[in-house]
């Protein structure tokens, strides 16, 4: 069951927030539900799959970094 389908907003229990770290620390403090952690800069996310998504994102723009450098 997903329980934060609608962007921002807990569909346990409907409260809205203005930002998704705002709802991430909300599922994990009142719903208890278990958030993945990115290993590199602390950020937090709902889903594993999102969390990976950021890593490759991350991944990519060090690699950016680095190639601009040459």
């Amino acid at each position: 069951m997903d329980l934060f389908h609608h962007k921002n907003e807990c569909e346990e229990c409907h409260e809205k927030f203005g930002s998704y770290d705002e709802l991430v620390h909300h599922a994990r403090d009142v719903h208890k539900h278990h958030v993945a952690k990115c290993a590199d800069c602390g950020k937090l996310f709902l889903h594993e799959k999102d969390r990976l998504h950021h890593a490759k994102e991350e991944k990519e723009r060090k690699v950016d970094a680095r190639r601009h450098k040459l």
